[in-house]
């Protein structure tokens, strides 16, 4: 009250409580989950998108995160999401479960979805964990010929056993079977995957833009141009605030050859030459063993290398590695 010069305290709740005291628990679903990206998408940067949904004609999305995620660089990070239910308490009479959607970070390539069913929903808080390998670039995401799906296509889980479906929705419509309208709000250059149980439409923002609709222009990379962010050819891609700590606003996807927060680094070649009279066979298993001021050597990388042409192999790595 700016009159009467009086003030009081309000406390901002964790999303695990409410209330005008956070003395009340929310029901929630606890979710730790760890993604593994697969040679070909090593070096791809995700927009990773997970959901609370339900099996109601609206298929409403209670609550979500999304993230930026590059394996090379997040592969060890262990993700805790806490997500709400849209009422308290919830409905008992709905199943729920929680839905992962990937999409490539440059291209805005969609690369396919997974389901988890939440079982026991009598239970207030559920804890769960998952290790999710996202799909390769070369496995195309299975469609099915669901005529139920008005404005949008039959996709099918890629983790389900059963061949689960749903239905993937045209930006503008939401539900089940695709049928309920909603405006978009997304940046033109963004895609606009649905719409929150708040009416608030999910975006996915391209690379160089984020915020809510992806109105926002990130201009880090831009400095490219003075050679300020990645070196030789890197690829520069703004860090996401879910996954930093520091102070860094960047991070480089390195070409083949080259390492280093910038790409500065030139790496290690081994060329390894095989006689005529040796016989390979069809693969082989290289080990990279290090050694620090004589401590116990480990095992730090290993490569395995098939089909060899004119038995050559070429090795490149940051570390200065004894082959054995």
């Amino acid at each position: 009250n700016d009159e009467k010069n009086l003030t009081t305290n309000t406390c901002l709740c964790p999303p695990s409580y409410y209330g005008d005291q956070c003395q009340y628990e929310n029901q929630r679903v606890s979710l730790t989950i760890k993604f593994q990206a697969l040679s070909d998408s090593w070096s791809t940067s995700f927009a990773i998108v997970i959901s609370l949904i339900d099996n109601s004609k609206e298929r409403i999305i209670h609550s979500y995160e999304q993230f930026t995620y590059l394996s090379s660089q997040d592969c060890k990070i262990k993700f805790n999401i806490y997500l709400l239910y849209l009422t308290r308490p919830k409905d008992l009479t709905k199943n729920y479960a929680i839905h992962i959607d990937f999409y490539e970070k440059f291209s805005l390539m969609y690369r396919g979805s997974l389901l988890y069913p939440i079982k026991f929903s009598f239970l207030p808080v559920q804890r769960l964990a998952y290790m999710v390998i996202i799909p390769q670039r070369n496995e195309k995401f299975q469609s099915c010929s669901n005529s139920h799906c008005i404005h949008g296509k039959c996709i099918v889980y890629y983790n389900t056993l059963q061949n689960n479906t749903f239905c993937q929705c045209h930006p503008g419509w939401s539900g089940r079977y695709c049928t309920i309208p909603y405006t978009c709000t997304c940046s033109s250059d963004s895609i606009c995957i649905g719409v929150s149980a708040y009416n608030r439409s999910i975006c996915i923002c391209p690379i160089n833009k984020f915020g809510y609709r992806c109105l926002i222009p990130n201009t880090i990379c831009q400095m490219n141009n003075n050679n300020l962010t990645c070196q030789n050819g890197g690829q520069c891609i703004p860090i996401d605030e879910h996954m930093s700590s520091s102070n860094k606003k960047f991070s480089c996807i390195c070409p083949k050859g080259y390492s280093g927060d910038r790409c500065e680094i030139i790496d290690n070649k081994i060329t390894l030459t095989f006689e005529e009279d040796i016989v390979l066979s069809q693969s082989i298993f290289i080990h990279f063993i290090e050694a620090i001021n004589g401590r116990d050597q480990k095992i730090v990388s290993e490569f395995c290398v098939r089909g060899i042409v004119r038995k050559v192999v070429v090795l490149i790595g940051s570390r200065p590695l004894i082959a054995s």
